[in-house]
């Protein structure tokens, strides 16, 4: 009521209300962009909450043995609660930021990213990267596809941006050195955005730019080489990949057998040797890695006992999945060179656990905890006992 969202309410381009089928009536559901018309009336957070939240995230992360974070579509406030941990020396992990767009892509955009760049900078805080949104996600079937939902006959899904403005932004932000990581669900978003990027790099000239997908859910297999290609890291978040209800019941039935052998291919992408990267996607899922690497390992969920392997070919080795969560990672946010391996000369982030990977059953991995973890040669986190 407050946002005065009615039967008569339009969608906007790139959001839904959901309505009642009989009275279009709004049922109050709001997908993507249509959650900005209740979003902008929320009060945003005070600086304390921000640094208190923080704290908590803190406290969760060095507890799961992690020394950097990549903060996706970090806004300003985000940004300043960072900055002002690191100058009082209470940040107890590095930060790469990518910095939110919001729905602006005028003239202003570039100059309040790149103030943000040089303002927020420091120690520990690196908000080198920018964020884009190239769809929405397939269980609400706004994630944009090649081909049509088979529930929806007509609807592909929704692109954020059209072509030539995703080409646009894209050649913009490449050109002025920032690392671009892209949002990605359905196969038409992902080769929409490689496009992009591949017609950036021919416009500003090759480099070593370390742009990144994220989330990677269904990937056509043409496009499956097209990562190592164009340099493009795949960003995937393996713990999605476990056959739970999100899939077998919400996804598979919309895409059909074919299209769905190509959800989260993560051993496909692997094997091109293109660069992969793990991530959490946290609060929307576990912030444990260690719980992502059982799952990319095994495709089973420990919650579901008796359950089929899920897709059983994109399963990759233990190394590998280590690899995702470590000098991959670090490659990824420009920090190879600094961490992600323990080699003599780096930063020494270490992380002891209470057993090794590599004499656990696979299905048990989730169940190892961090004894110790060191940032910097520091011990930031012991567990308790």
């Amino acid at each position: 009521a407050l946002a005065g969202i009615t039967r008569d309410t339009p969608d906007p381009p790139t959001g839904r209300i959901e309505r009642n089928s009989r009275t279009r009536e709004p049922t109050g559901t709001l997908r993507e962009s249509a959650m900005d018309l209740v979003a902008k009336l929320l009060p945003d957070y005070t600086d304390e909450e921000r640094s208190t939240g923080l704290a908590l995230a803190e406290d969760s992360a060095k507890a799961f043995g992690i020394t950097t974070v990549f903060a996706a579509n970090a806004d300003e406030g985000e940004l300043r609660a960072y900055q002002e941990a690191d100058s009082a020396g209470k940040l107890t992990f590095r930060v790469v930021a990518a910095l939110s767009v919001g729905g602006d892509t005028g003239d202003a955009l570039l100059p309040r990213l790149r103030e943000w760049r040089t303002r927020f900078a420091s120690a520990r805080v690196h908000p080198i990267a920018v964020k884009l949104f190239a769809d929405g996600v397939m269980e609400s079937r706004t994630a944009a596809l090649l081909e049509p939902y088979l529930d929806r006959p007509g609807d592909a899904g929704t692109a954020t941006y059209d072509q030539p403005t995703l080409d646009r932004l894209t050649a913009a932000l490449d050109r002025d050195g920032f690392q671009i990581h892209v949002h990605a669900i359905g196969d038409r978003a992902i080769r929409m955005t490689l496009d992009a990027l591949e017609r950036a790099r021919a416009r500003n000239g090759s480099r070593d730019s370390r742009h990144s997908i994220a989330h990677l859910q269904l990937i056509d297999p043409a496009d499956i080489p097209r990562f190592r290609q164009l340099g493009v890291v795949a960003n995937f978040e393996a713990l999605w990949a476990n056959g739970d209800e999100y899939l077998t019941k919400l996804a598979e039935p919309a895409l059909g057998p074919g299209r769905s052998r190509w959800q989260y291919p993560i051993a496909s992408v692997v094997r091109t040797g293109a660069v992969v990267s793990g991530g959490s996607d946290w609060s929307v899922s576990s912030l444990n890695p260690l719980d992502a690497i059982e799952m990319g390992v095994t495709h089973l969920d420990p919650q579901r006992p008796g359950m089929a392997v899920w897709n059983p070919a994109e399963r990759v080795d233990l190394p590998t999945m280590i690899a995702l969560y470590t000098i991959n990672a670090a490659y990824a946010n420009r920090l190879d060179r600094e961490t992600g391996s323990i080699e003599v000369g780096k930063l020494a982030d270490l992380v002891i656990l209470d057993r090794n990977l590599f004499d656990v059953p696979l299905n048990q991995i989730h169940t190892v905890k961090v004894v110790r973890t060191l940032l910097e040669g520091n011990t930031v986190y012991r567990a308790p006992s």
